[in-house]
């Protein structure tokens, strides 16, 4: 939780002083490099691919960084929830309808009640036991798929997913999928932000702070913290769900342990309670995996090296490394024009 600390202390400051103007610019700088990929590899189909997984892998981790960002609960086991949200997904895709405007609400509902009741028992525990328990309920999800392999596909995985449609038309092309992805990124995005910055985010910001003292003012913690839980839970299912449709399939490895450390992996990189620093962590990680991996079989050493570099060095993440840069140029900007 140190490392948590160190990595809030600048956005708790700026929440307390208003909007965060890097924050913003971040976002914008997001959306531009965003939008302009798809024309940059328009030759390279194989990187817009990339680029979709990392597209989904920014929603989960932005999902996880609201969890931690607005009540400083610290989950290892968050890929319980996403990859439940692909086989919920993927099952109901072959049993009822592919129709994608029908699916994707129906997951994030359906892993909202189920993180409602769960969340209630977990969210009353603090620190390591919280972050224990969790990683405990998503090996249980793991286990259920092997205790469910008739409906599951055990240890194959859930395959022939159906492709998904979208108001009736078929989303079958790589170009529909990322603007589909990338869309729904803003949108998370957007939500995410305005969470952070509403009379909400403010009251999840004292319970980080200090819950006894947000207790006594009248706040209340246990049900603000159950709210932030499931709002994480359903946007981490969000993203399961487009995981599946997108790839045809769903394997357990989408519910491990070592899934739900790569999504921590994305939140410490980006920086922890930025909301626009896990996304970009998401995306150098998932490009930086992949060729790296490609290079080296050993490609987890180098890794662990930087996630360990990462939060000596950089507590704050890539966004804070870059934040604080901004910063000082803008105080030298200043600065000069005041001189002149």
């Amino acid at each position: 939780m140190a490392v948590v600390s160190a990595a809030n202390e600048q956005a708790m400051s700026e929440s307390r002083t208003g909007a965060p103007s890097s924050t913003f610019i971040f976002a914008i700088v997001a959306a531009l490099l965003g939008s302009a990929l798809p024309f940059a590899a328009s030759h390279s189909p194989f990187v817009l691919a990339l680029a979709s997984q990392a597209l989904i892998a920014a929603i989960v981790a932005l999902s996880l960084d609201l969890l931690i960002g607005n009540t400083g609960l610290l989950s290892f086991g968050h890929a319980g929830w996403y990859g439940l949200g692909g086989y919920v997904t993927g099952l109901a895709a072959k049993h009822f309808t592919a129709e994608i405007l029908l699916l994707l609400p129906a997951t994030c509902l359906f892993v909202a009640l189920a993180a409602s009741v769960i969340g209630a028992m977990l969210t009353r525990q603090i620190g390591k036991t919280f972050a224990i328990l969790t990683l405990a309920l998503s090996q249980i999800f793991y286990s259920l798929v092997f205790v469910a392999a008739k409906w599951t596909g055990g240890e194959d995985g859930l395959q022939g997913i159906p492709i998904a449609t979208l108001a009736g038309a078929s989303l079958s092309s790589p170009q529909a999928w990322y603007w589909l992805l990338y869309a729904v990124l803003l949108a998370t995005l957007c939500f995410g932000l305005y969470l952070r910055r509403s009379p909400l985010g403010r009251a999840w910001l004292a319970i980080k702070e200090n819950s006894e003292r947000a207790e006594f003012i009248g706040i209340r913690v246990a049900r603000l913290k159950l709210l932030a839980y499931v709002i994480s839970a359903a946007i981490a299912s969000l993203a399961g769900g487009l995981f599946a449709l997108l790839n045809g399939a769903v394997s357990p490895d989408l519910l491990s342990w070592f899934e739900s450390g790569k999504i921590l992996m994305y939140v410490v990189l980006g920086g922890v309670s930025t909301i626009v620093g896990p996304v970009f962590g998401a995306v150098a990680f998932t490009f930086a995996e992949h060729y790296v991996s490609s290079l080296t079989g050993a490609w987890l050493i180098y890794f662990g090296g930087l996630f360990v570099l990462i939060v000596i060095v950089a507590p704050g993440g890539l966004f804070g490394l870059v934040a604080t840069a901004w910063r000082r140029f803008e105080s030298r900007s200043n600065g000069g024009g005041g001189a002149a």
